[in-house]
């Protein structure tokens, strides 16, 4: 399993750091790749998270296939939602890594989900992977511009939140909407 260039410069686009975003698709390449090596019928790693809205997926095949085993280990123990999920075309496939992982997680984290994830990644949610890069990093520009006019970082993504609140539409539109604004965003800090 590689990153390919596509996917890499979609990648870049999350970090204004050029060599931050290299790191993260490098260490993004390394686990596709040192999955399939412990578990070979491994067909798809896919991250969620709950700003982009769905899921991340990086998959050895080019179509959907048939998934018959999935892991997903959650990324935190406090912020609920972000996932990684292996999904395998063998059934049984994530047995022994479940194991081995549930003892290194230690107390407090988040049980392991086994097989609760059997279908293809992006069925429940067709967004691509490039519009879902688009939108968290139209979201995290729009948290700078906020922190750059004088809002701390926690309030910056309570005011994106509350402008969501004020009509039908996402996070990353509100986010646009601010980033295609004047300086002087009348009527909101």
């Amino acid at each position: 399993m590689r990153i390919t260039a596509a996917v890499a410069q979609q990648l870049l686009l999350l970090h204004g750091d050029p060599d931050r975003g290299h790191n993260f698709v490098a260490a993004l390449s390394r686990l596709g790749r040192d999955v399939v090596l412990a578990v070979p019928s491994c067909l798809a790693v896919t991250i969620t998270h709950p700003r982009l809205g769905g899921e991340i997926s990086v998959s050895t095949t080019a179509a959907p296939a048939v998934v018959l085993a999935s892991l997903a280990v959650p990324l935190s123990a406090v912020s609920a939602g972000s996932l990684l999920i292996l999904r395998a075309g063998e059934a049984g496939a994530f047995l022994l890594l479940a194991d081995d992982l549930d003892g290194l997680l230690g107390p407090g984290h988040p049980p392991i989900d086994l097989d609760e994830h059997l279908a293809w990644p992006g069925a429940a949610n067709a967004k691509s992977l490039g519009a879902s890069l688009a939108d968290l990093s139209a979201v995290d520009q729009a948290i700078g511009v906020l922190v750059d006019r004088g809002l701390p970082p926690e309030a910056a993504h309570r005011e994106l939140g509350r402008r969501v609140g004020e009509g039908d539409t996402t996070i990353a539109d509100v986010s646009r909407a601010l980033l295609a604004s004047p300086r002087s965003d009348p009527g909101h800090s």
